[in-house]
C-alpha cells in the first residue's frame, strides 16, 4: 500500500446505496453533494494543490451509472491524484468525506476483514463439481477436460481386484463360504483410486498456483474416504458440509455459503482471541498508541485489532516519520495510518466492537517480538 508509487492526497467518499432506487436519483444527489463537500474541504486542507484531477474521476463515476451493484448496502470511493478506488460493501456506512494523506482503509478493512475467498469442493464417489465463493457469491468453476470430473471416464468401469469367494466342505459335509465380495473389494480400491486422481488434480491446479482454501461438501461416508487420502494441502479439516444436497443450484450453494461464513467468522474470531491471549502471555502485546506507532514503523507487528469508530490524533507520512504534534496531524486519525503501515509489512488488521477493550483502549497491537 506504501510501497507501489501511490501517494496523496486521497480524497474518500462513504456513501450508502438505495437498490430500491433504479434510477439511482436518491444516490446521484448524494454522491454529488459529498462531491462538493469534499471539493472545499480539499480547498481547505490542500490549497496548493489541483482539485482536476479528482473532479474529474468524480464525474466519471456519475457518469458511468456505477452507484449500485448487487446486493450491497454501501460504497466507498477513494481518489489519488493519478487513480481512483471503487468499492461496493455489505457494511452500512453514514455519508461522509475524509481528506488524507495515506489511503483511509478502516471502512475497507472492517467490510473485508471476513469475507474469506475459499473454494468448495463437492465431492461424491462418481465425481465431483467445484464451486469459487467469495463472501455470499458462489461461482462454479468451469473445469477443463483434463480434470477427473467423472470417476467411470477416469479410471473406466472394470473391476481389476475380482475373484471369486472360495467355498469348502465343513463338518458333516456342510457348505463354508469365507473370503470377500469382490466387487465389493474392487469398489472400494476404485474409489481410493478416483479420490487420489481428484485429490492430485486439486494439488496441481489449486494448492500449487493459488494456494486457496478447500472446503469439502460430501456425505460422512465420503469425508472421511477422501481426508485419508488428501494431500493437496489446503483442504480444511473445519469447517465442513457432511452433506450432499440433492440440487446444487443457485439458492442451496447461496444457503451453503451463508452457513460457512457464519462458520468460518465465528474461527477467525475465535482465532484473534487466542493470538491476542498467546501475545498478553509472551510479552509480545500492547495497547499504547505511542508505542504501537512506533512498532508499526519498525515493522514488529504482526495483528493489529482496532476499536470500530474509534480516533486517536497524529500521523505517519511515506517516509515513516511518525507526528503527533502539528496541528495538521492533530486533526488526523493515527490509528488509520497504523493500520496502513502494518498492512504494508505484511500484518493483519481488524476492525472489531468494544469487547476486549478496556476503559479509553482503542487499540491492540500483537507483536512480531517480545518487549524489551
Amino acid at each position: 500500500m506504501q510501497d507501489v508509487g501511490v501517494h496523496g492526497p486521497f480524497v474518500s467518499l462513504f456513501m450508502p446505496v438505495h437498490r430500491e432506487d433504479v434510477t439511482m436519483e436518491k444516490d446521484r444527489a448524494q454522491f454529488k453533494s459529498l462531491v462538493s463537500q469534499a471539493q472545499a474541504e480539499f480547498g481547505e486542507r490542500f490549497p496548493d494543490a489541483d482539485w482536476r484531477p479528482y473532479g474529474e474521476k468524480f464525474g466519471l463515476i456519475l457518469a458511468e451509472r456505477q452507484l449500485i451493484s448487487g446486493t450491497n448496502t454501501s460504497m466507498a470511493i477513494i481518489a489519488g491524484p493519478d487513480r481512483v478506488y471503487q468499492y461496493f460493501m455489505r457494511l452500512p456506512l453514514d455519508p461522509e468525506v475524509k481528506i488524507t494523506e495515506n489511503l483511509y482503509v478502516l471502512p475497507i478493512i472492517e467490510n473485508d476483514q471476513y469475507n474469506i475467498n475459499y473454494d468448495l469442493l463437492a465431492l461424491e464417489k462418481e465425481s465431483f463439481r467445484l464451486f469459487s465463493v467469495h463472501d455470499h457469491d458462489v461461482k462454479e468453476v468451469d473445469l477443463p477436460e483434463s480434470a477427473p470430473t467423472s470417476r467411470p471416464a477416469a479410471i473406466g468401469t472394470e473391476l481389476k481386484n475380482g475373484g471369486d469367494a472360495q467355498r469348502s466342505a465343513g463338518p458333516k459335509g456342510k457348505s463354508v463360504f469365507h473370503g470377500s465380495d469382490p466387487k465389493e473389494a474392487a469398489d472400494r480400491a476404485d474409489t481410493e483410486r478416483y479420490f487420489k486422481m481428484v485429490d492430485d488434480w486439486v494439488r496441481a491446479n489449486i494448492s500449487v498456483p493459488t494456494h486457496t482454501r478447500v472446503i469439502l461438501m460430501a456425505v460422512d461416508e465420503v469425508q472421511g474416504e477422501y481426508r485419508k487420502i488428501s494431500k493437496s494441502g489446503v483442504l480444511m479439516d473445519q469447517p465442513r458440509v457432511a452433506k450432499m444436497p440433492p440440487q446444487l443450484d443457485k439458492n442451496t450453494l447461496h444457503d451453503i455459503a451463508v452457513e460457512l461464513k457464519a462458520e468460518l467468522r465465528t474461527m477467525a474470531k475465535n482465532q484473534v482471541k487466542k493470538a491476542t491471549d498467546d501475545a498478553r502471555s509472551g510479552n509480545r502485546y500492547s495497547a499504547a498508541v505511542p508505542d504501537i506507532a512506533r512498532a508499526a514503523v519498525e515493522g514488529r507487528i504482526d495483528t493489529l485489532i482496532l476499536k470500530r469508530g474509534a480516533s486517536a490524533p497524529g500521523a505517519i507520512d511515506f517516509n515513516h516519520v511518525v507526528d503527533r504534534e502539528s496541528e495538521e496531524a492533530r486533526a488526523n486519525n493515527i490509528l488509520n495510518d497504523i493500520a496502513v503501515v502494518v498492512l504494508s509489512y505484511g500484518g493483519h488488521v481488524y476492525v472489531q466492537g468494544e469487547d476486549g477493550f478496556q476503559e479509553k483502549e482503542v487499540a491492540h497491537a500483537l507483536l512480531r517480538g517480545r518487549i524489551g
